[in-house]
């Protein structure tokens, strides 16, 4: 279990709740959105309208046998729904920004700015194909994400990279070093090639 951490990820309050496993091979892009926004909310700050959008855009690409949802979430689909996210909230009173970043701009700057603002960072990256989770901190050369994707405890035993975390269901499940995720290889939790980079920097505007 991961010791040195815990003083900075305490959650003080009871309106707050544990982040949450996607259910099919698809939905990453849909639980990690809720995720990050159950990682900076308390559960009564939530609107339904915010959730029921999440799940309208998401799981849009079909798989080669034509079934949609079973290619996962496209970037149109985050595009559109960043866009969505600031119009409500700009209409609605609904203190959060939203900036969706591609390419050469997803730099780690942009996400430590980001993080030590308090917000957390949506991100494409890999995990045998493209995956998203979200980034909830970064020190010491590591950055600690949370993975929808339900893993056994040893899955990275073979990987120095990688650790699972089982004890901060509100916060992290997965700490990694900066040096992966910064490459442009496709190993798990990469954010890979620089032309196919992808981020969601999502802050609160009320702290």
């Amino acid at each position: 279990m991961e010791k040195e951490e815990n003083s900075n990820f305490e959650v003080g309050d009871k309106m707050k709740i544990p982040l949450r496993f996607q259910v099919t091979e698809f939905d990453c892009g849909t639980v990690s959105l809720l995720n990050a926004f159950s990682y900076l909310f308390n559960r009564d700050e939530i609107p339904a309208e915010l959730v029921k959008a999440i799940h309208k855009y998401t799981l849009d690409c079909y798989d080669e046998n034509g079934n949609l949802g079973q290619g996962g979430t496209s970037r149109e689909a985050i595009s559109r729904l960043t866009h969505w996210i600031t119009r409500y909230a700009n209409s609605k009173n609904f203190n959060v920004h939203c900036e969706r970043l591609e390419k050469e701009d997803v730099t780690i700057d942009r996400i430590i700015k980001t993080l030590n603002e308090g917000g957390c960072v949506f991100i494409r990256c890999y995990q045998e194909c493209e995956h998203y989770v979200i980034i909830t901190k970064i020190k010491n050369k590591y950055a600690y994400l949370f993975d929808p994707y339900y893993l056994d405890k040893d899955e990275y035993d073979h990987d120095k990279e990688v650790k699972i975390i089982l004890n901060k269901p509100f916060t992290h499940n997965r700490k990694v070093t900066l040096k992966r995720l910064t490459s442009t290889s496709t190993r798990d939790f990469a954010l890979g090639p620089v032309d196919k980079r992808e981020c969601v920097l999502i802050t609160r505007t009320d702290k």
